[in-house]
């Protein structure tokens, strides 16, 4: 049986909703924002920078990247939609090929239940190294609810080598980037219909170079990746909920 596919290319089979992410083992757990940016203003920075897209390429074809501050305008549909947030593609970098520890995402939910400042987090990605291989958790999609108050937030931590994704959430350690992507006057890219890479730093000597020399590419296996790449990064595509929704349901 072959696969189903979405509009943008991705095999619908590879994305799961969040509502069954418990089911499945995937983390979420209880933390106060005022603890994440205690812990995103010290040590370790492991979230380079963020480059965007306006869209992933068609087979055959790629798109160049730019920085994501580019985004001058936020997109007020999301307020009525909510985002549809989607794990395209992953790569971890040559110079860190199998070598312990790497890094992990959680994304950052405000639920009806808690306040605003005690967000629930999801952890939905993580890239580890073993003896013989590199362990990057499969795609992933999940819905955020979007306000004029609220936003699309990650926490990028560096996981130490004695920390697996096998072994469970641990608590937060002091090396934490919070990426968001906003509505509103709030630092950071803006929240905008498009694909975001997240360049990873494993070591304090990675680097990236201009965006603009890179771009997304299609690869064999029905992901993504990108082109000039020396650094571990993840792709993120970003839509509409409700257009998402619309073309599972035509298939």
């Amino acid at each position: 049986m072959s696969k189903q596919v979405v509009s943008n290319g991705i095999p619908r089979r590879q994305f799961l909703r969040i509502s069954s992410a418990a089911a499945m083992g995937f983390a979420v757990v209880a933390l106060g924002e005022r603890d994440l940016f205690a812990a995103a203003s010290a040590g370790f920075v492991p979230l380079m920078d963020v480059g965007y897209a306006p869209s992933l390429p068609a087979a055959g074809f790629s798109v160049p990247l730019a920085s994501a501050s580019a985004i001058l305008s936020p997109d007020p549909r999301f307020i009525s939609s909510g985002a549809r947030v989607a794990v395209v593609g992953a790569k971890r970098a040559a110079s860190h090929a199998n070598a312990p520890g790497g890094i992990a995402v959680d994304a950052l939910f405000t639920v009806s239940h808690r306040g605003p400042n005690d967000p629930l987090r999801f952890n939905f990605f993580s890239v580890s190294g073993r003896p013989d291989h590199d362990a990057i958790s499969g795609p992933l999609a999940f819905t955020v609810q979007v306000s004029s108050t609220t936003c699309v937030s990650f926490a990028v931590r560096r996981q130490p080598p004695s920390q697996t994704r096998t072994a469970g959430l641990s608590p937060l350690e002091s090396e934490v980037s919070l990426l968001t992507l906003s509505l509103g006057n709030v630092v950071g890219p803006k929240l905008s219909r498009g694909v975001y890479v997240l360049a990873f730093r494993e070591e304090e000597g990675d680097s990236i170079v201009d965006w603009r020399r890179m771009a997304i590419a299609p690869t064999e296996s029905g992901g993504y990746e990108i082109s000039g790449a020396t650094f571990s990064y993840m792709i993120l595509n970003v839509d509409y909920a409700e257009a998402a929704d619309r073309r599972r349901a035509s298939r």
